[in-house]
């Protein structure tokens, strides 16, 4: 059974019978090399007129702080529903199936994000937990993620060495439910180790945060094609996969184009910069091409041309579903570090456009459609309504200002469904806060 076989089966049984609520899940031409030798200054914008086209935050060292501009809260404000969301998801004490937190201790060192719903650990939410914690400034809390990441997640031999398992059991053994990996998980841990290193120092053993960054890199590049798997980043394409077991099919997931990091990784990585580089203007053309030409949607998963990808596991793989609901945030982050692609705000009012017509229409928006804009579910999704919150970062359309305000509105997730969706929401905080911020090399830590 493929790795996503599983939870897919399970959700989708699930979530019918649940209306209106939140569900879990489950970026052609080359880049000219940019040296960096520290990191940008982190000032943060909070005056009142638009910066939509002002130069990306890695060239200015300044992160907007959206809340503020677009007049939603004061400063004082903005840094408590920070703190209070991240306190809720990662320190809270209730920790049952209606509860609040996400984080569950293991000992003193060691810790998990758990996908209630699911029932499961994920590399995707262990590695959302690692950036979030750097974001945050919270070294204690990344290491016990990391050390329980390495400690159980990721192989240590045979041909899955240095990927990580993408699910296991959430009680001691923590047996791995699955040896394949998910590529975004892999993602995630290189670019939060790398900034780890870049805003802490490297440690000692597993907390040399960038020498473990590379070592992950490397697998995901140049692991040895075999008969029935292949790296998980594919050279002839530049793109990255969903799966590396040929048996499924090759293809790609848009949510998985995150062209900001890519970028980054072009600049830090030990080898391969230009691959990377090359990554990241081939997903910000992908995201592009992948786009609905009407409604803006993407699908969950996609062909390396962009078109919607069927699977034989997944009802909804070529719709637009949980996935998919990250892409815009993702645009958003590239926006808004390195603003060189003016496309991205066509894709962004075309995509909140949509929704915003949707939820004049039918008071709500829908958590999946068909790529056409047809409603395919009964139910909702405050992980989608976080990442269309974070548009009002590439368009200063009012419609795009009025999902930033029910971002604000929106209460921190809680329940069976607050993993994927409360971590979307943290995410989208951080970024409307200018709070999810670069965290390049620096002359004390290179």
């Amino acid at each position: 059974m493929n790795i996503f076989t599983t939870h897919r089966n399970t959700l989708m049984k699930t979530v019918k019978t649940l209306a209106l609520c939140a569900l879990p899940l489950g970026l052609a031409s080359c880049a000219a090399p940019v040296e960096q030798s520290s990191a940008p200054a982190t000032k943060q914008s909070n005056t009142s007129t638009s910066n939509i086209s002002a130069p990306g935050a890695f060239y200015s060292g300044e992160y907007r702080n959206a809340f503020v501009e677009l007049g939603i809260a004061s400063p004082e404000q903005v840094n408590k529903k920070v703190q209070d969301t991240y306190q809720q998801l990662f320190y809270s004490d209730s920790r049952s199936e209606s509860g609040k937190a996400v984080f569950f201790p293991v000992g003193d060192d060691m810790g998990f994000i758990k996908d209630i719903g699911s029932n499961d650990i994920r590399s995707e939410g262990m590695s959302y937990g690692m950036m979030i914690a750097v974001q945050m400034d919270d070294q204690e809390m990344f290491n016990k993620l990391w050390k329980f990441s390495k400690t159980y997640m990721q192989h240590h031999e045979g041909w899955y060495k240095d990927y990580f398992a993408w699910h296991l059991r959430p009680e001691a053994p923590f047996a791995k439910m699955d040896n394949n990996p998910a590529p975004d998980g892999e993602l995630y841990f290189a670019m939060a180790l790398f900034f780890a290193e870049n805003r802490w120092g490297a440690g000692e053993g597993i907390f040399q945060y960038s020498d473990e960054a590379n070592v992950i890199l490397q697998a995901m590049v140049n692991k040895e094609e075999t008969n029935s798997q292949v790296p998980m980043f594919s050279r002839d394409e530049k793109q990255i996969l969903f799966v590396t077991e040929k048996s499924l099919g090759l293809y790609t997931d848009p949510s998985y184009h995150v062209a900001a990091f890519y970028e980054l990784l072009g600049r830090w990585a030990d080898e391969d910069q230009q691959l990377w580089l090359d990554a990241a203007q081939v997903s910000r053309d992908y995201l592009y091409n992948a786009a609905h030409p009407e409604t803006g949607l993407y699908s969950e998963y996609a062909a390396f041309d962009g078109t919607p990808q069927k699977t034989s596991f997944n009802d909804i793989s070529h719709k637009s579903g949980y996935d998919a609901f990250r892409v815009i945030g993702n645009i958003a982050m590239d926006y808004h570090w390195f603003n060189d692609d003016p496309r991205q705000t066509e894709l962004a009012d075309r995509l909140i456009s949509f929704y915003a017509d949707e939820y004049k229409r039918k008071g709500q928006n829908f958590a999946v459609h068909e790529m056409g804009g047809k409603v395919a579910s009964e139910w909702g999704s405050s992980g989608q309504n976080a990442m269309n919150g974070t548009a009002a970062l590439i368009t200063d359309s009012q419609e795009a200002k009025e999902f930033t305000e029910r971002l604000w509105k929106q209460a921190t997730p809680t329940g069976k469904w607050r993993y994927y969706d409360g971590l979307l929401h943290m995410f989208a905080v951080l970024q409307m806060s200018g709070e999810y911020k670069i965290y390049g090399p620096t002359d004390a830590n290179q």
